[in-house]
């Protein structure tokens, strides 16, 4: 009878997800890019720290089912549980380790605030540290990755999103990196 006990308690144990792995090990092959604390390491890669956990929670999911298309094979792992996207999420989310000083034009910058204001405010309020209809946090975001990214969404490799197509409508490719240098240049936590 102890042994029937003793082995229904691990089988409990195992399918509740209280021996899930440390979210450490998790993120180890995504600090090659995003760094240990989520702050992006190489060109045109997210910061993913300080970023809202239920944005990156989906992210990550349609990462990992083929719903958004990345150029890293097998960006995340089949074996990772909807618990462990749920953990790498909330890891990075509560994350406010510093991002690098990027370098941006200043022209540049005050023509993106100038659509920022017009096109973006609404839904990436305060210069983008804050977020309504759940957009997510622009403020201080990888430069080369938001140009790179407004280019996809431009082009149709990655599907706009609610509201998305209305903000990006008429806007020159000019004025859509103004608008990523705007971001770029912010600071991404309040002080």
């Amino acid at each position: 009878m102890l042994i029937k006990t003793l082995a229904l308690m691990l089988c409990t144990v195992l399918s509740t997800g209280l021996l899930a792995a440390p979210v450490e090990t998790l993120t180890q092959a995504c600090a090659q890019c995003h760094g240990d604390t989520g702050v992006s390491t190489q060109a045109r890669t997210p910061h993913l720290n300080g970023q809202l956990s239920d944005y990156l929670e989906d992210d990550l999911r349609r990462l990992g089912n083929g719903g958004r298309v990345s150029t890293v094979p097998e960006h995340i792992p089949k074996s990772w549980t909807a618990e462990d996207v749920m953990a790498v999420a909330d890891f990075y989310a509560a994350s406010r380790s510093p991002r690098p000083a990027q370098s941006t034009d200043a022209a540049l910058v005050a023509k993106g605030a100038v659509w920022y204001k017009k096109r973006c405010a609404d839904c990436h309020p305060d210069n983008g540290r804050e977020s309504k209809r759940d957009a997510p946090l622009l403020a201080g975001q990888n430069l080369d990755y938001m140009k790179e990214q407004t280019r996809a969404f431009v082009s149709g490799k990655r599907k706009f999103v609610f509201l998305m197509d209305d903000a990006f409508r008429g806007l020159s490719p000019a004025d859509l990196d103004a608008v990523a240098h705007f971001f770029a240049s912010q600071e991404p936590f309040k002080k």
